[in-house]
């Protein structure tokens, strides 16, 4: 992303996070899954538990890059509909 695209999507990000953290079903959610990851880790050992941290390393990893092309696809559609309209 170059700096102006990156900066939007840092943005965005904060805001739409502000208004996420506010939601009951979302923070419903979270409780929930911090409550899972809680009763897996208590039947791990150590280097199981380092195992987890690692998997879920990943899958945020993913879950981040997966947010970041959704944004660039969505401000591409954004300057293509601009431009039809332009034209």
């Amino acid at each position: 992303m170059d700096d102006l695209t990156q900066y939007l999507y840092e943005f965005l990000m904060e805001r739409c996070m502000k208004d996420l953290r506010e939601d009951a079903e979302y923070n419903a959610c979270i409780s929930a899954v911090l409550q899972q990851e809680e009763q897996v880790r208590a039947g791990l050992n150590p280097e199981q538990q380092s195992q987890l941290d690692c998997f879920i390393d990943q899958i945020l990893e993913q879950e981040y890059l997966e947010r970041e092309h959704q944004f660039r696809a969505a401000l591409g559609l954004v300057r293509e509909l601009n431009a039809l309209v332009r034209a």
